[in-house]
C-alpha cells in the first residue's frame, strides 16, 4: 500500500511539474493593422502596440501601406524599444516596391491573403543580452513572428 501511495505521489508531482511549464498564450491587437498576434502570456506584459508615426511612417503611407503599426517591448529595467514594425499593404502595391537589389524596405511578407500583404521588419540583431530574462524573451518572440500562424484576423 505504502509503495502504491508513494507511486501515486510521484506521478502527481511529474504531472503537476509538467503542467505548470506549459505556457497559454493570448491575442495581441495589431490595430491599426487588422491582424492580432499570439503571444506567450508571461511575455505580453511586456509588450505595447501604436500606430507608426513620423518621416518613416508617413513615407510609407505615401508607398501605399494601407496601415501599419510598431510593437513595442519594455524590459525588467531600462526604456521601451522597437520590437518590430507592422505594415499592412495592397499585394500588387507591395510587389511593385520590392528591389532584389537592396533589403526590403517594409519588411518581411508574412501573409498574403484576399489581394493584401501583412508584413512584418522585425529586429535585425538581439535587442538585449540573450542571457538575461528579457534577452530570452525577444528570441521566444522572434522564433514566433515569421509564422503565419502566429497571426489572425480581427474580426
Amino acid at each position: 500500500m505504502k509503495k502504491l501511495l508513494a507511486l501515486a505521489v510521484v506521478t502527481l508531482t511529474l504531472l503537476t511539474g509538467c503542467t505548470s511549464h506549459v505556457s497559454s498564450t493570448v491575442k495581441l491587437s495589431l490595430a491599426p493593422v487588422p491582424y492580432s498576434m499570439r503571444v506567450d502570456s508571461k511575455i505580453a506584459p511586456f509588450l505595447s502596440v501604436a500606430t507608426a508615426t513620423g518621416d518613416f511612417a508617413k513615407q510609407a503611407a505615401a508607398a501605399g501601406a494601407q496601415a501599419q503599426a510598431i510593437v513595442y517591448y519594455t524590459p525588467r529595467s531600462g526604456s521601451r524599444a522597437i520590437f518590430m514594425a507592422v505594415y499592412y499593404f495592397p499585394a500588387a502595391t507591395f510587389d511593385a516596391l520590392k528591389n532584389p537589389n537592396e533589403p526590403p524596405a517594409y519588411g518581411q511578407e508574412v501573409i498574403r491573403k484576399n489581394g493584401m500583404v501583412f508584413s512584418i521588419a522585425g529586429p535585425q540583431d538581439s535587442i538585449f543580452d540573450p542571457n538575461t530574462q528579457d534577452g530570452k524573451n525577444i528570441s521566444t518572440l522572434y522564433a514566433t513572428i515569421t509564422k503565419p500562424e502566429t497571426y489572425s484576423p480581427l474580426l
